[in-house]
Order: structure tokens, then C-alpha cells, then sequence
């Protein structure tokens, strides 16, 4: 369930900084896999005459994307009142391969006007193969991100939350490839307020 990644309190923020959090809740989850509802290219799934594999592993990546609604007015009317957002994201990696994830707030033009992870995008290790490759125990990481003030501002536009997650496949191992179409990635977003408080 979503609001599992907002049970902590967050680890990074200096020591300087107190926190006040008033408002804590989930964002949206999604599941991503190699499908036509998570973006991808099936027509990869094509098989090549010669090897007689799918030409997906072929490929060096695979893309997945995703959308999320996102409206900051909905959560706080006046934005003068939030001091910082920590946006926590949980990742599962449910490939047997690394992963890259990003996640993108867009305008009502679909134009990216900011995103979640400034450093880019996150790599998120493979998960292990269990059970000769019929499942794979996920890999999961959790990573929070602080807009201060300025970037707040920026959100204000901002009615989508983009995601995208690149499966690197440099190595595939061929006895797997038959599992792939059931392989998955879970990603769960949650946000935090910190708000300044009137009395």
C-alpha cells in the first residue's frame, strides 16, 4: 500500500532545519512491465527468424512510462504556507537487470518543468532470480527528495507526475527470456508538508 513508504520520518534533512509536518499522504502507486499499458514496444516482442528470440533482447534498454495525476492546490490553497515538500519514492525492481527511474512533474502541455531527482535518474539494482527464473525477489530502495521554497513555486503549473523506468538489458540470460513478460516494477510516491504554523 502506498502510504507504507511514508512511515519515517525523513533522514536527510540538516540539523538545522526543523521539520513540521502536518500533512502526510499518498501520492499514487504504479506497476510497470512489459506491456502496452506501460509503454512498451510491443512489437518487440516480435520474434527475429534467424535466432528465433524476441528482439527486445536485441535491444541495449527498455522503456516503461507511466502518468500520475498531480495537483499541488488540491493538497495546500496556499503555497505561501508550505515551507519544503519531501516527496518519498519507493521502488521495487522486480528484473533480474538494473534499472533507471526518474520521475517528471509536466504542465497541462506535457512540458517536464521539473524533476523529482535533480542529481538524475536513480539506478536501481536487479532484483535475484528465484526459482529458476519463474520469480525474481525485488530489489527495493527508497529515496527522498526535498523541494525548498523555489521549486515549490515551480510545481504550480503542474498537473502530471511522468515516470520513466529504463531496463538496461546488457546481459540477459536466454533461459529467462521467457519470463520477462512477467517480471514487473512497483513504484509507490508519497508526499510530506512541512508548513509554517500560525498562532
Amino acid at each position: 500500500m502506498v502510504t507504507s513508504c511514508l512511515k519515517d520520518m525523513p533522514e536527510t534533512i540538516p540539523e538545522n532545519v526543523k521539520w513540521n509536518p502536518e500533512l502526510a499522504f499518498p501520492l499514487g502507486e504504479d506497476s510497470f512491465g512489459l506491456n502496452a499499458l506501460s509503454g512498451f514496444d510491443t512489437t518487440l516482442f516480435n520474434l527475429d527468424t534467424i535466432s528465433g528470440l524476441p528482439d527486445w533482447v536485441d535491444e541495449l534498454e527498455v522503456v516503461m512510462e507511466g502518468t500520475l495525476d498531480f495537483d499541488l492546490y488540491s493538497i495546500q490553497e496556499n503555497l505561501e504556507k508550505i515551507n519544503r515538500i519531501l516527496f518519498r519514492f519507493k521502488a521495487s525492481n522486480g528484473f533480474p537487470n538494473e534499472v533507471k527511474a526518474q520521475a517528471y512533474f509536466q504542465d497541462g502541455g506535457l512540458n517536464n518543468v521539473d524533476s523529482m531527482f535533480s542529481e538524475g535518474p536513480l539506478t536501481l539494482p536487479a532484483g535475484v532470480v528465484q526459482e529458476e527464473g519463474e520469480s525474481v525477489k525485488a530489489s527495493v530502495i527508497i529515496k527522498d527528495a526535498i523541494f525548498e521554497k523555489d521549486r515549490i513555486q515551480s510545481l504550480q503549473n503542474v498537473n502530471t507526475i511522468f515516470f520513466r523506468a529504463t531496463v538496461l538489458l546488457a546481459e540477459v540470460d536466454h533461459q529467462l527470456i521467457t519470463y520477462y513478460p512477467a517480471y514487473h516494477l512497483d513504484l509507490e510516491i508519497g508526499a510530506m508538508l512541512d508548513l509554517r504554523l500560525e498562532y
